[in-house]
């Protein structure tokens, strides 16, 4: 009997210390190593310290990370409402709550495990972020972040939702790393291989191509490249053109990680083609847009009818050549453009050098054209009435010589004098004046005449494929956006 509760107490002091082994190991993980039944750690986030900025200003801005950190799904956030209850049952103020103790008391009183705190400051132009998350049951600093900015206080909201991602030890999403460096955020897209119905598969994938071209071209989204997907789904093991469902396409898009798909069809009955397009969210499955065509005529016209669709799926005008390549046919628009790629360069120069802004007229860029012509206008306007003041002085001079020869009163030569002096003073100022505004005239017509000859025709590129071959796309490999090459082909 000894023996058998000698053997059960051993037991239960090694179950013992591997359950204490177990917690602590559980408590070394880091920040992702909560478990509050949804397997996410609890976080508060206290409002920031404000140093030079108001404190409205830094309550928007730390509501702001509050938003931001919940779209992570990292943590499990605690509400405002929650973190001010209990502030104001034990008679805190969370604009006075700063220090780590009160912190980790507040933290206690919440039942968390982090505590997210931190000051935004200003000094001189530029805003600074100084933000900190510790573990409130040890007090050790889990993770530190700093952020300086220069601009204007609008510019921190981008930086707090930038930091709400990178305080839970995430990387913000390309989206915001776009919105902080100014570029318009773009929706993620891609485009699978139109299902052919009536016409040959090479022929869908030419016209897919052509479509995911044209909508690139709208630079409105970022497009995931058709050899990035394909590598994508083989090494998923899905067969590209077996995915027709929009469940099958659903599926694509949530490992390709866009917002966006867009599946269709071209079909062939007859003499008729038709193409139907969808575009719906991954996320949800709701179709955002939808649009059919149907043509008739040679099978080429189907190029510039996938090329119109590519921007009115988007909700955009299509351009006016692609309307014009409709109109007058294939054919004939590139006969167009090409007796208008007649025109050179050299062409555009002489215009200008002849008068401002001829030149870009002769190259079509009449915004420019105005422009110019409106510097030289101007500057000739101050031309003439620099001209005018010396004109003016000029004949005040003149008559105040004519009086101080003439005069015999000595009071009055010393006044006829000075005048005299004095006019002869404004006229080598205006004088001055006018030349240095005639050298400026004439160094923007200079400049007029070299920027037409920069955006002037250049032979052999018609305006249909103006548009600089080199743009973004992205990267579902690295979640980045890349350079890409895209050269389309009739």
């Amino acid at each position: 009997m000894l023996k058998c509760r000698l053997i059960t107490a051993i037991l239960l002091l090694i179950s013992f210390l591997l359950s204490q082994n177990n917690q602590t190991a559980e408590q070394q993980n880091g920040i992702l190593s909560g478990d509050t039944g949804t397997g996410k750690p609890t976080v508060a986030i206290l409002d920031f310290e404000g140093r030079g900025v108001s404190v409205q200003e830094v309550q928007t801005l730390s509501e702001r990370m509050r938003t931001e950190i919940g779209n992570t799904n990292a943590v499990r956030l605690i509400e405002r409402k929650a973190v001010d209850k209990i502030m104001e049952e034990q008679g805190f103020q969370q604009s006075g709550c700063t220090t780590d103790e009160c912190a980790s008391e507040v933290g206690q009183l919440l039942g968390v495990q982090y505590m997210i705190s931190g000051a935004i400051g200003l000094m001189g132009k530029t805003y600074t972020i100084d933000a900190k998350m510790f573990s409130v049951e040890t007090g050790e600093t889990i993770q530190t972040k700093s952020v300086s900015h220069k601009g204007d206080i609008s510019g921190l909201l981008i930086e707090m939702e930038i930091l709400a991602w990178e305080i839970v030890g995430l990387e913000a999403p390309t989206r915001l790393k776009l919105k902080r460096t100014g570029e318009e955020a773009k929706t993620t897209i891609a485009v699978l291989d139109f299902e052919s119905r009536g016409i040959s598969v090479l022929e869908a994938q030419t016209l897919t191509d052509r479509f995911s071209f044209s909508m690139n071209s709208t630079k409105k989204v970022l497009m995931v490249e058709r050899g990035t997907m394909m590598d994508v789904l083989t090494e998923q093991g899905f067969e590209a053109d077996k995915c027709t469902s929009q469940e099958c396409a659903a599926e694509v898009g949530a490992m390709l990680g866009v917002e966006f798909m867009i599946s269709g069809a071209i079909g062939k009955l007859g003499d008729t083609y038709t193409i139907d397009v969808k575009m719906f969210s991954v996320a949800t499955g709701a179709a955002e847009n939808m649009k059919s065509v149907t043509y008739q005529g040679k099978v080429d016209g189907l190029i510039t009818e996938v090329e119109i669709l590519g921007w009115t799926l988007l909700g955009l005008d299509a351009p006016k050549n692609l309307l014009e390549k409709k109109r007058l046919g294939t054919t004939a628009y590139l006969a167009q453009e090409a007796k208008a790629a007649a025109k050179t360069q050299m062409g555009a120069l002489v215009r200008s050098l002849l008068f401002p802004g001829l030149g870009q007229f002769y190259s079509d860029q009449k915004m420019w054209g105005y422009g110019w012509i409106a510097a030289e206008l101007a500057l000739g306007g101050i031309i003439y009435m620099q001209y005018s003041a010396y004109k003016t002085a000029h004949d005040d001079y003149v008559n105040y010589q004519d009086l101080y020869t003439s005069e015999t009163s000595t009071a009055l030569i010393a006044e006829y004098k000075v005048q005299k002096q004095t006019s002869h003073a404004d006229m080598e100022s205006a004088n001055d004046a006018m030349k240095s505004m005639a050298g400026i005239a004439a160094a923007v017509w200079f400049a007029n005449a070299v920027h037409a000859y920069m955006v002037g025709p250049k032979p052999g590129v018609t305006a249909a494929y103006n548009e600089t071959p080199v743009q973004l796309a992205y990267d579902p490999h690295t979640d980045q956006v890349q350079f890409s090459l895209s050269i389309p082909l009739d």
